[in-house]
């Protein structure tokens, strides 16, 4: 494992951006400052991790990515899935160690440039 001061993401958004950052900003809080600028918005979820989006009107094509946020409980994950519509799905990993449910559900973003996964496992 590397171990670093501080670590980032990146995603490189040619169209929708202004989309893209809205959809974001309902699950991560934006960061201004040091790193924010015409066509770059920072967003973080703890101080030692970023994300940025950047407007990248030269690149042949946008950067998929998939955002997951682990919950606590599984009643913290229906509380997400009330406030986004959605459907928990779940399947029980049998490939590992100890089986255990994998509860999850996915919100896509605008023309599916990236998503949020929310998750819960628990012991089966």
């Amino acid at each position: 494992m590397i171990m670093a001061e501080y670590k980032s993401s990146y995603l490189v958004c040619k169209n929708h951006i202004t989309e893209v950052k809205d959809f974001l900003s309902k699950f991560f809080k934006e960061r201004k400052g040091k790193y924010n600028h015409a066509g770059w918005i920072t967003f973080g979820f703890n101080p030692r991790f970023t994300i940025s989006l950047m407007k990248g009107k030269d690149q042949p094509m946008t950067q998929n990515m998939t955002f997951e946020i682990s919950c606590k409980s599984l009643k913290e994950l229906e509380k997400f899935a009330q406030k986004f519509n959605c459907k928990i799905d779940s399947f029980i990993a049998t490939e590992t160690i100890h089986k255990y449910r994998y509860n999850y559900i996915e919100i896509f973003g605008p023309a599916n440039i990236c998503k949020v996964e929310i998750n819960y496992c628990e012991k089966v």
